[in-house]
């Protein structure tokens, strides 16, 4: 019996405790999703390296990619089954064991409708490749999907001076969040661990928060989202087996976590309740700034240029820390930490400060951030130059001095 099975059976004991202590038993779904999907993509993780290598799916190094060993992409794969059964099967338990305390999901249908379609269009992405705009007509039905069931953002919390908006404005509004939030993690997936590092702190912070607030449903989604990614993470961060085989989620992964984190960040806008509705939009939205102002900063800058928005190229935060000296591990570890900090920041503003002028700051302190990074690195790379520069003169009057000793 290794760590994960002790841990397993620790969270199944605190399942266990929980339904006795917590008369709804939502506290006790929580770690009963936590520990299934967990072992689930614990063991699914095994079997995806397994598949991947004996029919030599996987990535080769080189171009734009920093790694230097073939590795398999199709993590994502397992990400929506395992979410979707751990899901239903928390919730059919829950109603029919505690039936005083269910809660009505109809919307429920609908989103898994929409986690399914995005989970294809990703998994065909991954397998055979499809275009840009294949992928984004896939994303915006996805997302229609989640409107079509009712759930859109309704409110802007006092956003530059806006309150309540009518649907009119809301749905394209959300459609637009769901579809950028989506493309946003999907383009800053460059790193080991930097994509599902942050969508394990907003599904910690959403799990926690959906559920103080009682908003079970919503809790429940975002932990068993979170077991999921939680054994996929080491095997990203560190890799399994005694070879130490790492995996990546590809775009399957990556599409399944943007639906899932941007569905909960609209779910904690739209149900936020009149007292705490500016903390509860802060509390959505700043795990989210990371990726959102990384999108919108790479996004810019190549229109900028005049090339194509979804031209890959190497200006994202991760690629610029690197050219700092970061090394991969050292830049995902450094974005990581920021993101905890904008959180961290944020929570402790929203009490003293609107919320247009936390996202100004917010916004200015990412430029000021990306300013320093540049001018870092420039002074960095010319100093590399010089110092190449002045190696390269003194060789050539060393030689030209045994030249002349000759």
């Amino acid at each position: 019996m290794n760590n994960f099975h002790i841990t397993i059976i620790a969270v199944l004991g605190a399942a266990v405790a929980a339904w006795f202590l917590e008369p709804t038993g939502w506290l006790s779904s929580v770690f009963a999703v936590v520990a299934v999907s967990a072992t689930m993509m614990h063991y699914a993780v095994k079997n995806i390296l397994a598949v991947s290598y004996r029919k030599k799916l996987y990535d080769l190094p080189g171009g734009r990619r920093i790694h230097t060993t073939p590795t398999p992409r199709l993590g994502g794969l397992a990400f929506a089954p395992i979410i979707c059964c751990t899901t239903i099967l928390a919730l059919g338990l829950h109603s029919a064991l505690a039936p005083a305390h269910h809660v009505g999901v109809p919307e429920c249908l609908t989103w898994i409708s929409a986690l399914i379609f995005i989970y294809m269009a990703g998994t065909v992405d991954d397998l055979i490749g499809v275009r840009y705009y294949v992928k984004l007509s896939a994303q915006i039905v996805a997302a229609l999907l989640v409107v079509a069931s009712g759930f859109w953002i309704d409110d802007l919390g006092g956003l530059f001076g806006v309150g309540a908006i009518p649907a009119a404005v809301g749905i394209p509004l959300t459609v637009l969040f769901i579809v950028g939030m989506i493309n946003a993690l999907n383009l800053i997936d460059g790193m080991d661990g930097l994509a599902a590092g942050i969508c394990m702190i907003a599904l910690a912070i959403y799990g926690v928060h959906c559920y103080v607030t009682g908003m079970y449903f919503f809790s429940v989604v975002a932990f068993a989202s979170l077991g999921t990614v939680a054994p996929f993470l080491y095997c990203n961060w560190r890799g399994v087996g005694h070879r130490r085989r790492k995996l990546f989620m590809g775009d399957t992964g990556s599409q399944t976590l943007g639906l899932m984190i941007s569905v909960l960040a609209v779910g904690q806008i739209t149900n936020s309740g009149t007292v705490l509705a500016k903390q509860d939009f802060i509390l959505a939205l700043s795990p989210l700034v990371i990726p959102v102002f990384d999108v919108v900063h790479v996004v810019f800058f190549r229109m900028l240029r005049g090339t194509h928005p979804f031209h890959a190229d190497m200006t994202h935060i991760h690629h610029r820390l690197t050219r700092w000296g970061f090394s991969p591990r050292q830049a995902v570890a450094f974005i990581l930490c920021l993101a905890v900090t904008y959180v961290a920041v944020n929570m402790l503003l929203a009490p003293h400060m609107g919320l247009t002028l936390i996202v100004l700051l917010d916004a200015v302190a990412w430029c000021a951030l990306n300013g320093a990074i540049w001018a870092l690195a420039r002074y960095r790379v010319t100093s590399k130059v010089k110092s190449y520069s002045y190696k390269i003169k003194n060789s050539e009057t060393n030689i030209n001095a045994k030249l002349l000793k000759s």
